[in-house]
């Protein structure tokens, strides 16, 4: 029998690559049903699910939710039920999960979120203590010039001499500071902007940042990335040492991501896919993903979607109609 493995071993992958996710375990049971306290799943930012809190039944509500989680940060407590009906208790949601088999499934969900990644181009003054602090207050930071080394950035995860893309999936929540005072702006910018991220900031002073924007427009980059690229970083708190100006960004960038800058927004996880939006079965009740489920019926300009061929044969008895004709494979909602 092949080895099959377990929501721990992918729990331990994601956390190794630095991705996005979140763990589903099962709580509460009442049977019948297919899980047990205990279970557990791993859903990725992308909507995979990787273990097992139960059938077709509860997996489109568990991943629907779980994503959702990633984009809030916050866990939640839900709890799939027949009729979709529960005693209130805070922090409770409930849905409805209508198996012909009955059953009471209760999942708590966690996300866990990779720290917030902090890339840094330079080997400046200005760019060790951004490395310095930033690391103090819990970004993962990236050092990215030809000349850095690991001793001179102690507190750097990673010391490159360029950025590859292929490195930094777009799941991760990244801010990017260009320090290279000169040297490399544009080339820089250059490979901060091929990734996504929140904030872009450019150490220079206004004329300078303008020309080294005016040049990369004429080089072709893309305008509305030009347009996220922010001249002189930081708040002002009337810093006079490259310590101080350091204090300042990130003193910026923590504001951004926690919701009180004036001018930012509270940064979410990139969900990879859509959250599903899930369809009603007009037989049972019971939430469906379209994309899933293989249990469709098309009649007069309308789509349902069903959670098992039983429901879907009682629905097309009810419309008058021959189910054969009308029965599709899954596609988008």
């Amino acid at each position: 029998m092949a080895f099959q493995p377990t929501a721990i071993t992918h729990e331990r992958e994601a956390r190794s690559r630095g991705e996005a996710f979140a763990v589903a375990t099962v709580v509460r049971v009442e049977r019948p049903t297919s899980c047990r306290p205990g279970d557990k799943a791993v859903i990725r930012s992308d909507g995979r699910l990787q273990g097992w809190i139960g059938g077709s039944c509860a997996q489109p509500t568990v991943i629907s939710e779980a994503l959702a989680s990633l984009e809030d940060g916050e866990p939640r407590l839900v709890l799939l039920t027949p009729d979709g009906v529960a005693v209130p208790r805070t922090g409770l949601t409930v849905h409805q999960m209508s198996c012909f088999s009955g059953g009471v499934v209760e999942v708590f969900i966690e996300p866990f979120l990779p720290a917030p990644q902090l890339i840094i181009c330079g080997v400046s003054p200005a760019a060790a203590a951004v490395a310095s602090i930033g690391h103090v207050v819990g970004f993962e930071v990236v050092v990215v010039d030809a000349l850095a080394t690991p001793e001179d950035f102690p507190t750097a995860s990673v010391v490159v001499d360029r950025i590859d893309p292929s490195a930094y999936p777009a799941s991760r929540e990244r801010f990017a500071i260009v320090a290279t005072h000169g040297l490399w702006d544009e080339e820089a910018l250059r490979q901060v902007l091929a990734l996504e991220t929140s904030y872009v900031g450019l150490v220079a002073s206004v004329r300078r940042f303008e020309a080294t924007i005016a040049d990369l427009a004429m080089t072709g980059v893309d305008p509305e990335r030009l347009a996220r690229v922010a001249c002189r970083p930081g708040i002002e708190i009337g810093a006079r040492t490259f310590q101080e100006v350091a204090l300042g960004i990130v003193a910026d960038l923590v504001s951004r991501r926690r919701g009180v800058h004036g001018q930012g927004e509270r940064v979410r996880v990139q969900v990879l896919t859509k959250v599903p939006v899930l369809h009603e079965d007009p037989i049972c009740g019971m939430l469906v993903d379209p994309e899933v489920t293989p249990h469709r019926l098309e009649h007069d300009g309308h789509v349902w979607y069903y959670c098992a061929p039983r429901c879907l044969r009682t629905h097309a008895k009810q419309l008058g109609v021959n189910q054969a004709d009308k029965v599709g494979q899954p596609s988008p909602a």
